[in-house]
């Protein structure tokens, strides 16, 4: 077992992180996570349940499709702004909106913090022991919280509703899973890795699509600089963004997934190996593209220098998606398209290899029983599945639930593209969402932004990384 323990865990970093991929054997559950092709293939809760800046605001609810004659009160800590008019905040505030109408007696205290100082309070939270009795997590910390005894499993509520268990898509539970118990409830089933680019951009730099190659897709780096335009915006101060959302998928043409099991399971694979320090080579020579603050910005201002047109593209997760559509200026946003991380010739890897899956996922404190409880897991159902997996698809993304009659010509044109592509996608396991968090979103993390600054050299920054993961098996 990884020597994983809550003190440790204190010091860790974030991330966000969401079809031929299968995960590491100790996480107990079927990895692959092709939420874009909506299956109806059963998770194990699904047949178990077959067979059987802080924000603190409290509100008061009721739901007749969650439960009528609720009662009873919990806090949830969460990451979704109530100003967000796409993605999964808003589809979270929809559904909850919904259920405080109709469980008028069920009071919930909402304690938000922005996903960039997430991580940093629930770490404060945890060494208060002021943890809320709901919390978003990321499946690389469920050892911790899963071993002290901190969390309860939510496979053991879920199966005994067979509504709730066969309401999600196959493979929504991988990132919730470890030693064969789901600790969690899904909420999402994302890309972490898709191309964004300004055609008119692309079309003023002599360049007529989207590159198929990275040969091609350095060439077209080189004609759009030559324009003086930033030819891949990279916003990385919060570290994550560069590793997560680029650097995974960038791993994942040279390396597969049967290496990233045996790297996860201690099984002989390691980051020193010859293919992984390649790909780390590769990824430092793409940097020269990025624009020179890189290190500085963080997520939203890498945002602004494509809405700026500044830069030609930006690889991001499936959330820059609804990002562009919810904020990127009309001439902009009319001109911009999706696209696959291009292949690297003489490498195993395809364009469809792709970091993906659920990612964060709400977990359930210890302490929480009787009324209380009953009321959290019927908000946790409705927040998770039924009309919020609709509206979220409606509002830009693909949730951890089945969707039903949702017409897919409605879809904004952008998000359609990237339903599309999503479907062709190879999802394969995120770094940092199964590695233990002082490996994925630790050294990870912390090196990659010292590999694009040239501060770093590959063959360090793998012997650093297999160090550290050595240190926590």
């Amino acid at each position: 077992m990884r020597k994983k323990y809550l003190a440790i865990l204190l010091a860790t970093a974030m991330t966000v992180s969401l079809a031929g991929c299968g995960g590491p054997s100790d996480k107990g559950s079927d990895p692959a996570q092709d939420e874009s092709t909506q299956s109806q293939e059963s998770t194990p809760a699904q047949d178990e349940g077959a067979d059987e800046g802080q924000e603190t605001d409290t509100g008061s609810s009721e739901s007749e499709g969650s439960g009528a004659g609720l009662s009873g009160s919990f806090s949830i800590y969460h990451m979704h702004g109530e100003d967000d008019t796409t993605g999964t905040a808003a589809a979270f505030w929809k559904a909850a909106e919904k259920f405080q109408e109709e469980n008028p007696d069920v009071n919930i205290e909402f304690v938000f913090t922005a996903h960039d100082g997430y991580q940093q309070k629930l770490t404060t939270m945890m060494a208060g022991d002021e943890l809320t009795d709901v919390w978003m997590t990321k499946g690389d910390m469920l050892p911790s919280f899963a071993d002290t005894g901190t969390i309860q499993a939510a496979d053991q509520y879920i199966k005994q509703d067979s509504e709730w268990a066969n309401a999600y898509l196959d493979g929504a539970f991988a990132d919730c899973t470890y030693d064969g118990t789901e600790w969690g409830v899904p909420m999402q089933m994302q890309a972490n890795t898709i191309g964004i680019y300004n055609e008119a951009i692309f079309e003023e730099c002599g360049i007529d699509k989207w590159p198929e190659t990275w040969t091609e897709l350095i060439e077209d780096c080189e004609k759009i600089k030559a324009k003086g335009y930033i030819p891949i915006a990279m916003g990385n101060k919060e570290q994550w963004v560069a590793e997560s959302t680029v650097f995974n998928t960038y791993a994942y043409k040279y390396v597969d997934q049967e290496w990233f099991n045996s790297l996860a399971n201690n099984q002989g694979a390691k980051f020193t190996d010859e293919a992984f320090v390649r790909a780390l080579q590769g990824f430092q020579d793409i940097a020269q593209y990025f624009n020179e603050d890189m290190n500085s910005l963080d997520q939203d201002e890498m945002y602004a220098l494509y809405y700026n047109k500044q830069a030609a593209m930006f690889f991001n997760g499936a959330w820059g998606v609804g990002n562009v559509i919810g904020n990127c200026p009309e001439d902009v946003l009319s001109t911009t398209h999706v696209g696959l991380m291009p292949a690297v010739e003489g490498e195993a890897g395809t364009k469809y290899d792709t970091a993906a899956g659920a990612g964060w996922n709400y977990v359930i404190h210890s302490r929480l029983q009787g009324d209380d409880l009953e009321a959290c897991l019927a908000f946790l159902k409705a927040v998770s599945t039924g009309d919020y997996a609709n509206d979220a698809l409606q509002l830009g993304f693909i949730s951890s639930g089945k969707t039903t009659d949702v017409d897919v010509s409605t879809l904004h044109p952008l998000f359609a593209e990237y339903y599309e592509l999503a479907a062709t996608m190879n999802n394969c396991s995120i770094f940092d969402v199964v590695l233990p968090a002082e490996v994925g979103s630790g050294v990870l993390y912390a090196d990659t932004q010292q590999l694009i600054a040239g501060t770093m050299t590959p063959e360090d920054m793998a012997a650093d990384c297999q160090a550290v993961m050595e240190a926590n098996y």
